[in-house]
Formats: C-alpha cells, sequence, structure tokens
C-alpha cells in the first residue's frame, strides 16, 4: 500500500469529519442565537413601551401626582401618532446599525421590525375614571401616614351615626309639624275667645294669646330666608359658573379597550381617594381663585353650574347633620328638656289642651336644635370648629337667647376652635357621597385646570392614556447557517416571530 495515499485518505477523513462538526457547531450556535434575539426582541418590544409612556404629562404629574400619556395631536386622539411613536422606539434598538452608530455597532442578532402596533390601551376616563382612583390611591397610600389615616378613618367611621341621626331629627320635624298642625283649629278657637275677652277686660292681646316673647315665631322667619345668607353673613360668595355640558362628567366619552388591574377597593381606599380631594382642590375655607370652580370641593360634592350653588349645597348638608346631632344631644340632656317644658307650659298652658303643650315641647327642642346648627354652620364657614358630639361647655345658644339667634350669628368664630374644621367635615360629606360621581367630578377640575396652562388649551382628559399593550413582529437573519447548508444540504429562511409586551402607569 502506498503510504502517500494513505495519509492523503486519511486527511481526507479528518476534513470531512472537522467539516461535520462545525457545521454542527454551527448549528446548535445560530440555534442559540435565535433563541437570544428572540429573547433581545422581547426586551426591545417592552423597552418601546416604557419609552412610549415615559412620555407622561409633566404638568399633570405635578399639580396632581397622575400619570398618563396625552394622546391626541392636533387637537384630537390619534392613536395612528401613537403607533408611530412606538415604532420608531423599537426600530433604534432592533436596527442599532442606522444613525451616527451604524459604522460602531456589533449586531449579532440581525433582527429587521416588520411591524410594530398599539394593540390595546386605557384611558385616565374609563369605567368612570376607575385608572384615575387607583393611582390616586396608590400615590395617597405611599405618601399619607399611619397616625394621619387613623384620624381620617374615624371620621369615616361616624358617617352611619350621623345619619341615622339626620333621619331621626327629619322624621321628628315631619311628626312635629304635624301635630301642631293637627291641632291649629282647636288651637284658634281657644285663641278667638280669650282674644275677645282680653278686648273686654283691656287686657294685651299679645299676653293673653300667650305670643309675646315666643322663640318659634322667630325661628319661623328664619326658616324662610336663605339659609346660606345666614351663615355666610357679611362675607361675599364667589359667582363663578361653569356650563356642565361641555364638562367630562357630563360628556359621552372616548373608552380604552385595554382593561387594568383593580389593585384597590374597599373603605381604606375609598377614604385615601377623598382625603387626596380635600389636599388637592380648593374649597370656601381657602379663599383661592381657580381656572373653573374657586369652591371646587364643594363642587366635587354639589355638581351644581355655579360657586354659590355649590355652597348652598354644603351649607344645606352641614346644616342638617348638626341638626340631627344637636336634636339628638337635646333629647337627652335633661335641663334642657326642663327649659323647653316650662317654656311651653307657659306659652301655651293657658289654652288648656295638654297636646299642644307636649307638642310645643318637642317643637321647641327642634328649634333650639335648628338655631343652634345655625350657630355651628356660621362658625365653621368664618374658620371656626364645632365638635362633631356637643356636650354642654361646647353648646352655644340658651333657650333665651334663642328668639335671638341674629345676634348670636353675629358673633362668629369668635373662641371657638375645638373640634372639627370645615374641611373635617367636607371630609364627611365626601364619605356620605357617591364615589363614581366624585371620581369625574375631579376630572372636570383637572381638565379645567391642565386646559389654563400654557400652550395646553386642548387638553383632555379622556385622551389620557395610562396603559398599552404592544406587539411587534420580526424577521431574523441568518448568521451561523451558511456552513451547515452547504455541508449538509439543509435549505434554511431567515425566522420570524411576534413579540407582545404591556405597560401601566
Amino acid at each position: 500500500m502506498d503510504r502517500k495515499a494513505l495519509k492523503g485518505s486519511i486527511t481526507v477523513f479528518l476534513s470531512l469529519a472537522c467539516i461535520l462538526f462545525l457545521s454542527l457547531i454551527c448549528a446548535v450556535t445560530e440555534s442559540a442565537r435565535i433563541q437570544g434575539a428572540k429573547a433581545q426582541s422581547a426586551n426591545i418590544t417592552g423597552m418601546g413601551t416604557f419609552s412610549l409612556l415615559s412620555e407622561f404629562e409633566t404638568k399633570l404629574l405635578e399639580k396632581y401626582e397622575i400619570f398618563s400619556l396625552d394622546g391626541a395631536s392636533e387637537g384630537s386622539f390619534q392613536i395612528q401618532e401613537i403607533n408611530s411613536r412606538f415604532e420608531k422606539y423599537i426600530n433604534l434598538n432592533a436596527n442599532p446599525k442606522t444613525g451616527i452608530l451604524k459604522t460602531l455597532a456589533f449586531d449579532p442578532w440581525r433582527l429587521e421590525l416588520e411591524k410594530g402596533e398599539i394593540t390595546g390601551y386605557a384611558l385616565l376616563t374609563d369605567n368612570r375614571g376607575e385608572p384615575f382612583y387607583q393611582q390616586v390611591v396608590s400615590y395617597m397610600k405611599a405618601n399619607i401616614g399611619v397616625i394621619a389615616l387613623e384620624e381620617i378613618l374615624k371620621l369615616a367611621g361616624s358617617t352611619d351615626e350621623i345619619e341615622k341621626k339626620q333621619e331621626a331629627y327629619e322624621k321628628s320635624q315631619s311628626s312635629s309639624d304635624g301635630q301642631l298642625s293637627d291641632l291649629e283649629d282647636e288651637k284658634q278657637e281657644k285663641l278667638e275667645i280669650l282674644e275677645s275677652e282680653s278686648q273686654g277686660s283691656g287686657t294685651d292681646a299679645e299676653t293673653a294669646t300667650g305670643t309675646e316673647g315666643n322663640p318659634l315665631t322667630e325661628i319661623a322667619k328664619l326658616r324662610k330666608k336663605s339659609t346660606l345668607e345666614i351663615v355666610t353673613w357679611d362675607k361675599t360668595v364667589s359667582e363663578k359658573s361653569v356650563s356642565l355640558s361641555s364638562q367630562p362628567s357630563k360628556s359621552r366619552l372616548r373608552t380604552g379597550n385595554l382593561d387594568i388591574e383593580t389593585e384597590h377597593s374597599g373603605l381604606v381606599s375609598d377614604v385615601l381617594f377623598r382625603e387626596y380631594l380635600i389636599r388637592y382642590f380648593s374649597s370656601y375655607a381657602d379663599g383661592k381663585s381657580e381656572a373653573s370652580f374657586d369652591y371646587q370641593v364643594e363642587y366635587i360634592l354639589g355638581g351644581k353650574a355655579t360657586d354659590k350653588k355649590n355652597l348652598k349645597y354644603v351649607v344645606n348638608r352641614l346644616l342638617l347633620i348638626r341638626e340631627g346631632m344637636n336634636y339628638a344631644y337635646s333629647l337627652s340632656n335633661t335641663t334642657m328638656n326642663s327649659q323647653a317644658g316650662s317654656l311651653a307650659v307657659t306659652l301655651t298652658g293657658f289654652l288648656g289642651i295638654p297636646a299642644l303643650t307636649a307638642a310645643t315641647k318637642h317643637a321647641l327642642l327642634l328649634a333650639w336644635a335648628y338655631g343652634e346648627s345655625l350657630v355651628d354652620v356660621r362658625i365653621l364657614l368664618d374658620g371656626g370648629k364645632v365638635p362633631l358630639a356637643k356636650d354642654g361647655d361646647s353648646w352655644s345658644l340658651t333657650l333665651t337667647n334663642l328668639g335671638r339667634v341674629s345676634e348670636v350669628l353675629q358673633n362668629g368664630a369668635k373662641g371657638k376652635e375645638d373640634g372639627l374644621s370645615y374641611q373635617d367635615y367636607l371630609r364627611i360629606l365626601l364619605n356620605m357621597g357617591t364615589l363614581a360621581n366624585q371620581k369625574m367630578r375631579a376630572l372636570d377640575l383637572i381638565q379645567a385646570s391642565m386646559q389654563a396652562e400654557d400652550g395646553m388649551s386642548g387638553f383632555q382628559v379622556q385622551n389620557c392614556i395610562v396603559a398599552v399593550a404592544a406587539s411587534a413582529s420580526y424577521q431574523c437573519g441568518q448568521v451561523f447557517w451558511g456552513l451547515p447548508a452547504v455541508a449538509m444540504g439543509l435549505s434554511g429562511t431567515d425566522t420570524a416571530f411576534v413579540q407582545t409586551a404591556s405597560m401601566a402607569y
């Protein structure tokens, strides 16, 4: 055997073996590279959504701690523009050999973006402002102290008691009016007899009929007046008005097609959301001038078209709260009951109608609670404080002064520094209100405030994107497949795959 031929055959064998091993190595390397490209494309898609949402509206964040991407372009919502920006971001990362880095970049993945698309989005106003609520509660949980939260929850816990006492007062007032009305004919007959007798004897008619010094007469006059004018006294009330038909809460809004996770719910979350409303929106007590309503918390509560109507709504609600609480205290106070009974006898005992005397006593207690409540609301609007549940020391109005309650109202908040402030009572009213309305009315105010900023007159909360879902399709070019294709007779094509990503504030 020729030794040279033998050596040559061994060399060919080794060469073929090496080619096969190299082909195997290249095939494995190519497979690993493709898997790496898939992971890289997933990262790129995620980076695209992150980059897109990093364009959040900074002024909205600075003023209200809310993240959102303005989806409007030239005054209208443009999801196509959002798509273009998303494609731009992922294309820069998928093809690093573009732009100023094209001569320096090393790209082992050879990815080529075919299409990038926003497949879903959620808006700040979806589900009656639910994304807005979720962001607010997340922020408040991260920033409010435990002690402050405990104090706020105490106020929220008193809501049921307040509502029960309000109902009791309203029923008692209605019952008292009915009883006095039923006894009116019998009372008038007695009075006519006494008046005719007094004319014959020369006795003063007021003395004979018991109308002199009756505090119920003064209270009846006050009930006919505007409560708002009584309790604001000589202070000027804002006359601002806003067209409600153009507000988000009254409009048919655009909706997103992406559901976001509902992380926060329940009593604590609701209380934190309402605390946010107190802290980020002005009220009558602040005395601020705002872009839309000056009394913003009052608008969130009342939903009326003017500051004056909203304040009137809140004042009437505060009066009802105080009436319920004050009436409950007056019923439990034996001294007050005794004084009211004595005065009722003085006013009606001469008529000889026991039922009328009993009804008058009840009417005096109700009138006393009403007069005290007027004083309470006057104190609150004047910057003072009023305890939720009163005692003898915090009760302001005596039965003697009930007929001169206007004089007491003139004192305002002098020396009234113990109890709950006007803002505290606003917290109570918010806890008694409807959350869905409060969310949307707050968004009304946010939109108006943002539109007052320079260059933002077209801002609309219904265009604010708070979450996106996206997909991107890629082609992965071949790198190490050439040798296996030639040596093993295999054919190969570029690998195509689709990646999805989602992100929310």
